[in-house]
């Protein structure tokens, strides 16, 4: 044959496309019994950041804030009508009272029907409050309304529910739900009084107040 007056090589490539296992070829290619293990993870798809109901985010920036605003105005309400000034604390004294409870239980329970309760409690304070005579009738008025504190605690947990890394928006909306308040209740409570008398401005505040409740009770969910 005419290969065998080919010159011979001057390097042996033998060893050099020989595999572990003593077979050569022409390209290595590695088996599966020859390959090392990767010590690096593979990488994976999983993340721990869960999604936003966008939509209990909305109804919570926008509902909590006026409930809060409504408790506000019941407060700034039976202050501008107090005759003695004992009686400004009471909703301020047991606001702050009932507000540390009301915390525990919506961190534990169904924020929407605790607040929807407080609510209703709240009104049942300003109807009593329109309807009071008696020195007494008054001073337990005014504790009925420091449920406006436990509203505002519990309307917080429920917001806090939807959005917990937001606390910037949160006390936005809750500052801007005390300058609601304050607002509607300096503006409403000196045309009320005068075109209809002081009994007629607590019970002004009812109608706010169960619209916010049965916008709650159609939108509004408890955070899991």
């Amino acid at each position: 044959m005419w290969l065998a007056d080919l010159p011979p090589m001057l390097f042996d490539l033998h060893p050099v496309f020989t595999d572990n296992s003593g077979m050569s070829s022409d390209v290595f290619i590695p088996s599966l019994g020859n390959a090392m293990p990767s010590s690096v993870p593979p990488p994976t798809l999983e993340t721990s950041i869960e999604p936003v109901n966008g939509y209990q985010l909305l109804v919570a920036m926008l509902l909590m804030p006026l409930a809060s605003a409504i408790a506000v105005a019941s407060w700034t309400l039976y202050a501008l009508l107090a005759k003695q000034p004992l009686y400004v604390l009471l909703p301020l004294s047991s606001g702050v009272l009932l507000a540390w409870p009301a915390w525990c239980i919506a961190r534990r329970g169904d924020t929407c029907r605790l607040i929807q309760g407080l609510l209703l409690g709240l009104a049942l304070a300003l109807v009593g409050f329109g309807m009071a005579s008696q020195p007494w009738e008054f001073l337990l008025a005014g504790v009925g309304l420091g449920l406006g504190g436990a509203v505002i605690t519990t309307g917080i947990a429920h917001a806090k529910g939807w959005m917990p890394s937001h606390w910037a928006r949160l006390c936005a909306a809750l500052c801007l739900a005390l300058a609601v308040g304050v607002g509607l209740s300096l503006r409403m409570v000196p045309l009320v009084v005068q075109a209809y008398g002081w009994r007629a401005a607590p019970l002004s505040l009812l109608i706010p107040l169960f619209m916010v409740m049965l916008l709650l009770w159609l939108f509004a969910e408890s955070p899991e």
